[in-house]
């Protein structure tokens, strides 16, 4: 992984604390995420453009990536927000 995907020397690695090969080691998986990501926006959008298209698709219906497994957030209401500034002591702003 250290030579061939982040180009280091052995000497570079070798030189290298392992918690900073670490980190570029997420920043290389990261660059690569962002990839895929561009990559089925595109096709979502050459897709979506065509004439006589009724279904738009998005780009996770284009390709489901091991990312996008991550748990997603509910909405908040304005009720949610407001309980909890009120269990917090702030103001009702």
């Amino acid at each position: 992984m250290a030579f061939a995907e982040l180009g280091l020397t052995d000497k570079e690695f070798f030189a290298l604390p392992p918690f900073r090969t670490y980190l570029m080691q997420l920043r290389y998986h990261r660059e690569i995420e962002r990839r895929w990501e561009q990559t089925r926006r595109i096709v979502a959008e050459i897709h979506n453009s065509a004439p006589g298209r009724r279904n738009p698709i998005t780009p996770r219906q284009v390709i489901k990536l091991p990312f996008d497994r991550v748990a997603q957030y509910s909405e908040w209401t304005q009720e949610d927000a407001l309980d909890l500034i009120r269990k917090w002591g702030g103001s009702n702003k």
